[in-house]
């Protein structure tokens, strides 16, 4: 079952300064370039963000409107019809939690009417769940995404871009990506949430990027960043949201003397808790970029709500287009369309340097997914599906077959797939009706971390496994807990390597304390909260 709850929210008091009135809070400068695949790659000065929302606001109870339009799991292999109904879908988005996937897609039922439709897979791919569709109130709901939160209590984080007509902006809750019932703190499992976005006139596009909540995050309940471009009573306009606390929202925005083109992209570091952000822009005097793909990342301060205040470097990829953004263990990957060629952009340092490499002579709209030095990218050229995989941060690749088994018959556009992982969707056309189809991204092999038996006593270990297909190297681990602690709050350290198949344990130092405890475990991309009781020097109930 699927819940529904609206937010009515008021817009708190904005402080600007009179430069802010006429749109200059973009006020950067050039500070290096270097010339790579025709690509001039610019770094500038940080921006400055403004606060748009700071209020408190009122959430109210939808009905639940619920349909299931599947009858049977699939069981097959290859080429898998996981959505398909009576009607037109397309625009998936994957998200991946070791095995358990959870796929949202679009189904057009005419120009007027759209609704989101999903389902998921606990056994890595192999059996599908039925698919079940949900509409909201006088909502048309299109391009969703989605993200996987790094976090066992909650685990997915969605939303779509906004409907221009009633201007909501959805928040998907999916505190278990493969049970519909499991609930987060007061909900009731599956929920969905709106937010007025009166304010904007027009909107571009939308992503989401999932992050864990707890001691390690900037404010209790924040679960990510949903981050949206388009025409507002700013001018064109970025701007942020994210929870807070007891499901407040905070927000922020940039706005641009330039134009928003329709492509976004965002993603979460969170070995490093740091926030990316790329998309395309021109025709800006204050980035001094003609027609190009603007990127720029931010501290995701653990314990400060007003996160975004720190600084927001950036870069500017001037003749890119298309982008798509990737950011794991101290790498950030962009992928963009060049001169009709598929070209990553890799920071081997957190995003402080960008160098550039050709991954394919022809393609387009490519997406990307990374695990540390380890990348994959899809993209479409002459209606199939490639995939390209480096195993050096991005320095070189190679390519693989076309996925898809009916050639020519993938659609490509934004959001026509998505990759999470070695997962791929993808809108597929050899049907009377647009369909969903799923594979794996064929002989790619990828390290999947996971934590695992978690225990006390003197201090907290946990089991760390690699249930992947490769090798997983120097993965950052950090222990963490939150309460009455006076000694030994927090531990770090690095595994050097993880073999297929094979389980190391991580310990933390003396923890000297009194009282409950909130304990987290990041390791890698991954993370485990719990909680127990520390008597001393002993922890008790994990």
């Amino acid at each position: 079952m699927i819940k529904k709850k609206s937010i009515s929210g008021k817009k708190a008091a904005i402080f600007l300064i009179v430069s802010v009135l006429f749109i200059s809070t973009i006020q950067l400068s050039a500070q290096s370039e270097m010339q790579e695949n025709s690509v001039q790659i610019k770094k500038i000065l940080p921006s400055e963000r403004q606060t748009t929302r700071t209020a408190e606001p009122q959430y109210q109870s939808l009905l639940p409107a619920e349909k299931w339009v599947s009858n049977t799991c699939q069981t097959t292999s290859g080429n898998i019809p996981i959505i398909q109904t009576a009607d037109n879908c397309q625009n998936p988005t994957v998200a991946s939690n070791g095995k358990n996937l959870l796929v949202i897609a679009e189904e057009s039922i005419d120009i007027f009417t759209s609704e989101l439709v999903m389902t998921y897979s606990s056994d890595d791919g192999t059996t599908w769940s039925e698919v079940n569709s949900f509409v909201t109130e006088d909502n048309v709901e299109v391009k969703p995404v989605i993200d996987f939160c790094e976090n066992n209590e909650f685990q997915g984080y969605g939303t779509s871009l906004p409907d221009p007509v009633n201007k909501k902006l959805l928040l998907l809750h999916f505190p278990s990506m493969i049970d519909p019932e499991v609930a987060y703190k007061e909900s009731d499992g599956w929920t969905v949430w709106s937010l007025d976005l009166s304010e904007f006139n027009d909107f571009y596009s939308i992503d989401i990027c999932g992050y864990p909540h707890g001691p390690n995050a900037p404010a209790p309940d924040f679960h990510g960043v949903m981050t949206l471009i388009g025409q507002s009573s700013y001018g064109e306009t970025i701007e942020n949201y994210y929870e807070t606390e007891d499901m407040s929202i905070g927000a922020c925005y940039l706005a641009f003397t330039g134009e928003l083109g329709d492509t976004l992209s965002c993603d979460i570091d969170v070995s490093t808790k740091t926030y990316f952000e790329a998309m395309e822009i021109k025709n800006d005097p204050d980035l001094e970029i003609t027609d190009g793909v603007f990127l720029e990342f931010c501290w995701v301060e653990p314990g400060n709500a007003d996160w975004w205040e720190n600084d927001w470097p950036g870069f500017i990829f001037e003749g890119a287009k298309n982008p798509d953004v990737s950011a794991s263990n101290g790498y950030c990957y962009l992928l963009c369309e060049v001169n009709g060629e598929i070209v990553c952009y890799y920071s081997h340092n957190n995003g402080d340097t960008f160098e550039a490499s050709t991954v394919a002579s022809q393609g387009e709209h490519p997406v990307v997914s990374s695990f540390g030095a380890q990348v994959v990218c899809a993209y479409s050229r002459n209606g199939d599906l490639y995939t390209s995989l480096s195993e050096d941060g991005g320095v070189t690749w190679e390519e693989f077959p076309a996925i898809n088994s009916a050639t020519g018959q993938v659609k490509s556009d934004e959001r026509s797939y998505s990759i999470s992982g070695t997962h791929l969707v993808w809108t597929d056309l050899r049907n009377e009706k647009n369909t969903i189809f799923y594979d794996k991204t064929g002989e790619i092999s990828v390290p999947v971390i996971e934590i695992q038996e978690l225990a006390g006593g003197l201090g907290v270990s946990a089991v760390i496994s690699n249930t992947g297909t490769a090798e997983a190297t120097n993965v950052n681990w950090n222990i963490q807990c939150d309460g009455r602690i006076f000694l030994g709050s927090e531990t770090t350290g690095t595994i050097t390597q993880i073999a297929p198949g094979q389980s190391v344990s991580i310990k933390s130092g003396l923890i000297i304390g009194l009282g409950k405890t909130d304990i987290t475990i990041t390791v890698g991309s991954s993370s485990m909260t719990a909680s127990g009781t520390v008597l001393l020097f002993f922890i008790l109930g994990l």
